[in-house]
């Protein structure tokens, strides 16, 4: 009897507290409806009993103070005043008090209960670390302790003209360690850090020594020379501007080359020129005349070294330049050459343009040159269609050759690999028409011829005035 009434004393007084807590609970959700709980902070910034406005009004001025609040920078004896902001801090104050609000209002009624209690005790901070730095800014603000820092250099192979290589070695330089050195700074607590010392550290080159040296560029494989009329000023200034797009490429294994991707598109505000161009199966000026015989000289190139042929287009026209079967005309945006480095190790292209040659080599690991040869064949020439123009301003019988034309050719390409023969191409290069122009305009009468004529006319009682219309016909 007496257990029994303690029981339901015990379950008397659990049951009001339990009302008791769900009464605070019921009042606080209630009375601060539409706003935080009291007790509830961001950091160290009371938002209790605000409205999230109100909040994100609070904390940001807190935050601007911080941004903009006087510090100094030191380094090696150099000192200058700045803040955060001009250092390229940012924060936002949204994210955190989001999180404040939803104090007492997420999670389980338990977890909600818990929440309130602590909110009582003031035991509900919010962590505020939603910052970021505009690097770009904080180095400017930075430039005069960086600007006489050494860079790192990479090591990268050199060539000369006697086709000697030297491996020149990479350095380490000196860096901003900017992460290292704004770190204090980012912390956002009482009291703001107002000094800080930049922190540098030694950078090594993206590009070793070692790197260098494991491509394994040892000597030339392939080379190959077109010649060109150096008087061409334009022509001759294309071929230098669009080679020396690609001079001192290296390509790794496996590494596909395109042509129109290193050389870019052939214009005027690239610098190109006007020079004679195939257009429409004629040879009219247009920009980036020359540019073709640049592409062809390094299929030449690349034929010779061994390398994989992915995209290869010949010339309409036959060209003067190169054997049939050994062209490779680019157009921007539509016909493009490529090709792929199929070795085990790195290749390098060397171009250079002197006294009216293009020479275009390729370097890369001398055991692993192969024996390559090329070998075309005309398999028919087709005439080219005659067309004859009737000339009123000609003589009779008199022919004049308005275009001279051109034959037309089906070749057939082949490379034979250490012995191992394969087709490259089959190239069908179309004739050019050639025109001729027949006189047929009637002989003017000589002068003799005429005297004669009109003493007749006299003698058969004709008349000046008669015979005046028939000389102005003639005329």
């Amino acid at each position: 009897m007496v257990r029994n009434k303690a029981t339901m004393i015990l379950l008397g007084a659990a049951i009001a507290l339990v009302v008791v807590i769900l009464s605070i609970f019921i009042y606080w959700s209630t009375a601060w409806k539409g706003k935080i709980m009291p007790g509830v902070r961001v950091e160290w910034i009371d938002v209790g009993g605000l409205t999230s406005k109100e909040a994100a009004q609070k904390v940001l001025n807190v935050q601007q103070d911080f941004l903009y609040a006087p510090i100094v920078i030191t380094a090696e004896g150099k000192r200058i005043d700045s803040n955060r902001g001009e250092l390229g801090f940012s924060m936002e104050a949204e994210k955190a008090v989001r999180e404040a609000y939803k104090a007492g209002r997420s999670g389980s009624a338990r977890e909600r209960l818990v929440q309130v209690w602590e909110a009582c005790r003031k035991k509900v901070s919010i962590p505020c670390r939603e910052m970021t730095i505009d690097t770009k800014k904080a180095e400017l603000s930075l430039a005069s302790f960086t600007d006489g820092l050494s860079k790192p250099q990479d090591a990268r192979l050199v060539i000369d003209d006697q086709d000697q290589i030297t491996v020149v070695p990479g350095k380490n330089g000196i860096m901003l360690d900017l992460d290292a050195s704004l770190e204090e700074l980012k912390l956002f607590r009482e009291p703001f850090a107002r000094e800080v010392e930049l922190q540098f550290r030694e950078e090594p080159p993206q590009v070793s020594t070692a790197d260098i040296e494991a491509m394994n560029v040892n000597g030339l494989i392939s080379s190959f020379t077109t010649k060109f009329d150096a008087g061409n000023h334009n022509r001759s200034y294309n071929i230098g501007l669009a080679a020396g797009a690609f001079n001192n490429t290296l390509l790794s294994p496996g590494e596909e080359f395109s042509f129109n991707n290193r050389v870019g598109p052939r214009t005027a505000q690239n610098g190109y020129r006007e020079a004679m161009v195939i257009e429409a199966d004629a040879f009219v000026p247009g920009l980036g005349g020359g540019v073709c015989q640049v592409s062809s000289t390094l299929y030449n190139a690349v034929l010779l070294a061994g390398l994989e042929i992915v995209e290869r287009s010949n010339h309409t026209l036959a060209i003067n330049y190169l054997p049939l079967g050994r062209d490779a005309t680019v157009a921007y945006g539509s016909q493009d050459l490529k090709f792929r480095n199929n070795l085990k190790s790195y290749v390098y292209i060397k171009t250079s343009v002197s006294s009216g040659a293009l020479t275009i080599k390729i370097f890369g690991n001398k055991q692993q040159q192969k024996s390559v040869q090329l070998e075309t064949v005309i398999d028919s020439v087709i005439s080219p269609r005659v067309t004859t123009k009737k000339d009123a301003n000609l003589l009779q019988g008199k022919t004049v050759v308005e275009k001279a034309g051109a034959s037309g050719y089906r070749v057939s390409a082949h490379r034979i690999i250490n012995g191992s023969k394969q087709l490259l191409s089959r190239d069908y290069y179309r004739p050019i028409e050639r025109v001729i122009r027949l006189g047929v305009k009637e002989p003017t009468p000589a002068p003799d011829d005429q005297q004669e004529k009109q003493t007749e006319e006299k003698d058969s009682g004709k008349t000046d005035g008669d015979a005046a219309p028939e000389t102005q016909g003639d005329g």
